[in-house]
């Protein structure tokens, strides 16, 4: 809050009026002037604060994308091998064993993120260092959406398998299962596509 103050003494003529006015003026400016300062100032700390934040939360998130890429091969594999014992299964009319539908992926997470985006510190962040910011965390949020669809295809895939409590599952049952297994497997191939895009967003970023 600037106050401005009535003169203590008397205004004689227009010239004490301007000098007065431009006094005032000049206070104004000086006092807008040295709380902008002081307003950057801050916002420079707060960017400072939001990189080393941000930084912390990359690095946790490089150690997540190289643990869901090793569970991404061990998932991709099972799913292989659910589908040839499916096929086997089918030719030869003998109810499979064996399957696998697990599933231990990990969240990337980004609250380091938003808290930067609620607080306008990324207001001053250098554009191309932003787009690079921009760009790795919208991916995380399309990799989780994707894992989390793919994680549901899966448990469906899961509840089918388990239709029959001693393994003898029908050539009904055999083909949904096919079926889901299918649609896990292209799934998952999306969510191996957006783990690539993570790493290649993570490489830029230092």
């Amino acid at each position: 809050m600037l106050d401005v103050h009535p003169p203590h003494t008397a205004i004689h003529g227009w010239r004490d009026f301007f000098v007065h006015i431009a006094t005032i003026t000049i206070g104004l400016l000086i006092a807008i002037g040295l709380e902008q300062a002081v307003e950057y100032v801050h916002h420079l700390d707060q960017l400072e604060v939001a990189r080393r934040e941000l930084s912390a939360e990359l690095g946790d998130n490089r150690h997540i994308a190289a643990l869901n890429e090793a569970q991404l091969r061990k998932v991709r594999l099972e799913l292989d091998n659910d589908m040839r014992l499916l096929r086997a299964s089918q030719a030869s009319h003998v109810p499979p064993t064996g399957l696998n539908y697990g599933w231990n992926f990990y969240r990337t997470p980004d609250g380091a993120w938003q808290t930067a985006k609620q607080s306008g510190a990324l207001g001053l962040m250098p554009h191309a260092e932003l787009r690079d910011y921009v760009y790795v965390y919208a991916v995380f949020a399309a990799f989780m959406d994707a894992l989390t669809s793919t994680n549901a295809q899966m448990e469906i895939a899961g509840a089918i398998a388990g239709r029959a409590p001693d393994g003898h599952l029908s050539p009904r049952d055999v083909e949904e299962l096919i079926t889901a297994t299918s649609e896990s497997q292209g799934r998952l191939a999306f969510v191996g596509k957006l783990l690539s895009f993570e790493e290649i967003g993570l490489k830029k970023i230092h």
